[in-house]
C-alpha cells in the first residue's frame, strides 16, 4: 500500500540514500544533526513504512539489531566476522527454489560471511 509522501518520510529516506546499511538507531543519530527537530518514534515509524513500501529492504541478520538498505535491486551481503562492515554483492546469478505444494517463496536473501580485506592486514 502506497502511503502519501511526508516531508518526515522523505527526509529518513534520503537519510537512507547517505548511509551504508545503516540501524534505525543510526538513522536517527544522523537526522539529529540535519533535522534536530525529527524524534525517534518518526524515524523508526517512517523507516517500517518505507519498508512496507518496498522503497527500501530491512535486513535481519543473527545476533544483530536490523539494518536498512536503501538499494533495493538484487544484491547479496557480506557481513566481516571482525569489524561487522557489510558490504554489497553484485547478484551474479538468480537463486532459484524448486517449488512445493506446502509453501511458496516470495523473497530470498544470501548472505556471505567472512573478514574483509582491510580487516586481513
Amino acid at each position: 500500500m502506497q502511503r502519501r509522501s511526508t516531508k518526515q518520510r522523505e527526509t529518513v529516506y534520503h537519510a537512507l540514500m547517505h548511509l551504508y546499511h545503516p540501524t534505525a538507531e543510526e538513522v536517527y543519530e544522523y537526522l539529529r544533526s540535519e533535522a534536530p527537530s525529527i524524534g525517534r518514534a518518526t524515524v523508526f515509524r517512517n523507516l517500517a513504512v518505507l519498508s512496507e513500501e518496498g522503497r527500501i529492504v530491512k535486513l535481519f541478520f543473527p545476533d544483530e539489531v536490523a539494518h536498512y538498505d536503501a538499494n533495493t535491486d538484487g544484491h547479496y551481503h557480506f557481513i566481516c566476522r571482525h569489524c561487522e562492515k557489510i558490504i554489497d554483492l553484485p547478484a551474479t546469478q538468480k537463486l532459484s527454489f524448486p517449488k512445493s505444494d506446502r509453501f511458496t517463496v516470495d523473497e530470498q536473501s544470501v548472505n556471505f560471511y567472512g573478514v574483509c580485506r582491510e580487516c586481513q592486514k
